[in-house]
């Protein structure tokens, strides 16, 4: 039949094809790398440059190049001469005065220490200004002009606290305790509307103090914020609690265990550290007058030309002379309340309708008038009743914000714990994560 191979071409078929197999099973076989790239289905990495490493190496190596300047800013120095120094161009000093933020370079302080770097042709390319130990400020050179950038160090803030016993004065006894002066100022200033430090303080009295520290790279820096305190006056019979409230590094205010405000509308004392001579007494034999007369008011004596405070935020409703008072002032607070101040030796800044803030110093202490010494006649009056200064409920300043008062309670609750746990012998974790 036609459709079928003879036996001789089918063996000469064979045989063809055994020879083509084995000359094909010796060619060599091509690497991938031989190939052409268009016969790869599969995309090739991209080839890293490490162009940020480059553009460091070639910074750093920039930077070997410049000529540092340190200077110290001296009387009637400014950013000016220090860049004058430097060679810089007015044109830069001008260019940088010009910048929005350009007041953290330029307000310096006899005594600041400015290093200035600039390259070969005496081109600004940095300027270092340390304000604090943990603060300082860059200009630097960008492809776009001179930027200035704030630079803070990280602060470590440990919680420390203190333990002491009153024997003598109460400031020796917070330095036994190991309390800075800041501490020790800060702790008198919360307790300030309630504790007569001088006088109501007795031996035996303790104080307990949760107080935070910083750090720098290990290095103290000083105390920080009080967060609580506790103080025993009376002989350990009345106890005064403090607890803080901030809103991130705000102190909005320090607070009692109830949530009322420590700050009262009042100073307790209108001098520091001085005596009370004479308290107030409806029947006094009047020293000068001598006759009994009702004494309606506290008298403080000090040294001649000590401070006096106003105890109030009010207004300066009356300032002169006046018979028995000798020179003296009047000031109006919040309507119903008013206090005087007799006997000045001589007067402050502020005058008669002007209104002062409470610690204001609106005089100094004498013995004008019917007076035999040195001293202040300190009077508080209510609706224009005497009262006695020593002894009146001051009002409270005001309460907290609602929107603090849940995070107080929980916070203040759990630092009355803590206070509660210190004593002479123990002290409470560092931490109030």
């Amino acid at each position: 039949m036609k459709n079928w191979l003879s036996a001789s071409k089918i063996t000469k078929l064979a045989i063809s094809f055994v020879v083509l197999t084995t000359a094909i099973s010796f060619l060599p076989t091509p690497s991938i790398a031989n190939l052409p790239l268009e016969t790869s289905s599969l995309p090739l990495p991209p080839i890293e440059t490490n162009d940020d490493n480059q553009d460091v190496e070639k910074t750093k190596s920039a930077e070997t190049n410049w000529q540092p300047h340190k200077i110290k800013i001296g009387k009637n120095d400014s950013l000016s001469t220090a860049l004058d120094q430097a060679k810089v161009s007015a044109t830069t000093t001008y260019n940088i005065g010009r910048l929005k933020n350009s007041n953290l370079i330029t307000n310096l302080r006899v005594g600041d220490e400015l290093t200035i770097w600039v390259d070969k042709d005496s081109e600004l390319q940095k300027i270092l200004y340390p304000k604090s130990r943990t603060l300082s400020y860059e200009v630097i050179k960008t492809d776009t002009g001179y930027q200035i950038q704030e630079k803070k160090s990280a602060i470590e803030i440990r919680t420390e606290t203190a333990y002491g016993t009153i024997d003598g004065a109460f400031y020796l006894a917070a330095q036994r305790a190991g309390l800075s002066a800041k501490s020790i100022m800060q702790l008198a200033d919360m307790f300030a509307w309630d504790i007569d430090f001088i006088r109501e303080l007795r031996k035996g009295d303790t104080f307990k103090v949760i107080y935070e520290t910083r750090y720098l790279n290990g290095e103290y820096l000083g105390d920080g914020d009080i967060l609580a305190a506790q103080i025993t006056t009376g002989g350990g019979t009345d106890v005064h609690s403090a607890f803080i409230l901030r809103n991130n590094k705000e102190i909005i205010g320090f607070y009692n265990e109830q949530g009322k405000n420590l700050k009262k509308a009042f100073l307790r004392n209108p001098v520091d550290y001085v005596r009370i001579t004479s308290k107030f007494n409806p029947k006094r034999f009047h020293p000068v007058l001598k006759k009994w007369r009702s004494h309606r008011g506290v008298d403080y004596g000090g040294p001649i030309n000590t401070p006096i405070h106003v105890t109030g935020n009010g207004q300066i409703v009356q300032r002169g002379w006046a018979n028995g008072y000798g020179n003296h002032i009047k000031v109006q607070h919040a309507g119903k309340y008013m206090t005087v101040y007799g006997h000045l030796n001589k007067f402050g800044k502020y005058k008669k309708g002007q209104f002062v803030k409470q610690g204001d110093v609106i005089g100094y202490m004498g013995k004008t008038g019917l007076a035999t010494g040195v001293h202040l006649h300190y009077e508080f009056r209510i609706n224009n009743k005497h009262v006695d200064p020593l002894k009146v409920k001051f009002p409270a300043s005001g309460p907290i914000p609602k929107k603090y008062k849940a995070l107080f309670k929980e916070q203040s609750h759990f630092l009355l714990t803590q206070l509660n746990r210190i004593d002479s012998n123990t002290h409470i974790a560092r931490s109030f994560e």
